[in-house]
């Protein structure tokens, strides 16, 4: 790319991290984006294809250090059941940390999909491999797509907001589902 190009582009990601923050991501559209720049559509959509596109790459830097927490946490604990109860909190961390950017990209309209991003297939083999315990390969799919579609932020939304669950509730219950003999912290 250009220098001129990456310059631009720096600029895009810059200002559009600075106007999510003060004005929320749901409130920014990427007309107000290119006007605040003083910078043409064309230039921005060569850049991102779309809204969702500019979240993606404004979190993916966090993502890889998250990524890089639930390595650490694979290393560190023997138990598949206690890495998923910790890598659980985490995640739940990061989605509270990243909810409006990440609601952004799960909603997207765009032609891909977030089951088809890297993220989800990280996560996805992240969780497949502490339900190798499991014989059956197209259960464990199974089951971690369930997993991970019980964590889009929609259903974190709902169930944080409408059904009033804390992290902590929502990680027990996780865990009681895919763990069906845990109880809660006490069994720790």
């Amino acid at each position: 790319m250009r220098r001129d190009a990456e310059e631009n582009k720096n600029r895009i990601e810059t200002k559009a991290k600075a106007l999510f923050n003060e004005f929320g991501v749901e409130n920014i559209s990427m007309k107000r984006i290119s006007n605040e720049l003083n910078i043409g559509m064309g230039t921005l959509y060569r850049h991102f294809e779309d809204k969702s596109a500019l979240c993606y790459k404004l979190i993916s830097n966090d993502f890889e250090m998250f990524m890089s927490d639930l390595k650490t946490i694979s290393q560190k604990e023997h138990s598949n059941k206690m890495i998923f109860i910790q890598s659980i909190d985490r995640f739940l961390q990061f989605k509270m940390e990243h909810q409006a950017l990440l609601k952004c990209v799960e909603n997207s309209t765009s032609k891909k999909d977030f089951k088809q991003t890297e993220f989800y297939q990280l996560l996805h083999d992240y969780y497949s491999n502490l339900f190798n315990y499991e014989e059956n390969k197209h259960f464990i799919t199974f089951k971690v797509d369930i997993l991970l579609n019980a964590l889009t932020t929609k259903n974190y939304e709902f169930l944080t907001e409408n059904r009033k669950m804390s992290n902590e509730e929502l990680r027990n219950a996780l865990v009681q589902l895919f763990y069906n003999d845990y109880q809660g912290d006490d069994e720790q």
